[in-house]
């Protein structure tokens, strides 16, 4: 079973995200108050709007932090599958998680 979440930026004009508070609110709103214990298990894909086409260390280290906590890097690199506006911001996304 794979649970897909769009994340919402409100904006389309939106093109770059900044900040940890901003990323812990995001992850918080819709990624952990939307999926169950039993979906942190299963394969889960989190979409990116397409018009995002930064994403700073410092949003993302808000943002993966609490899934890190929640289900390890192995977890995230083994059954998150993040979707970009291109496969190199996509690939930024998996090395920063260290």
């Amino acid at each position: 079973m794979n649970t897909t979440i769009n994340l919402d930026f409100g904006s389309k004009e939106k093109w770059a995200l900044a900040g940890d508070h901003f990323g812990k609110q995001v992850y918080q709103e819709q990624v952990a108050n939307v999926l169950t214990d039993e979906e942190w298990q299963n394969e889960i894909t989190i979409c990116f709007p397409d018009q995002i086409t930064l994403i700073s260390i410092s949003f993302w280290d808000g943002f993966a932090q609490p899934m890190v906590n929640k289900i390890g890097y192995d977890g995230i690199t083994e059954r998150v599958h993040f979707v970009t506006s291109s496969k190199k911001l996509t690939k930024e996304l998996y090395n920063d998680l260290i």
